[in-house]
């Protein structure tokens, strides 16, 4: 009964983990195909540094959204 009350539940915070993760990863391809196949000449496609920076740049990006949209609504 005392579960019933809980302002934030676990499961709560396991699904938002899990949008975050998938909204950085989506968020992260897309700044790294308009990165690689537009911008970049010295970086080959293929390469992992541009890929972990793109995928920190997603997170980062994906951050500030959940960030701003906590703060803005409270």
């Amino acid at each position: 009964m005392a579960n019933a009350n809980m302002e934030f539940s676990p499961i709560m915070f396991v699904i938002m983990g899990l949008a975050f993760v998938f909204i950085s990863f989506f968020m992260g391809m897309m700044i790294h195909s308009a990165w690689m196949y537009e911008d970049s000449a010295k970086l080959p496609r293929n390469s992992r540094k541009a890929w972990v920076l793109c995928m920190a740049a997603g997170a980062g990006v994906t951050g500030w959204m959940f960030a701003y949209g906590y703060y803005v609504n409270f």
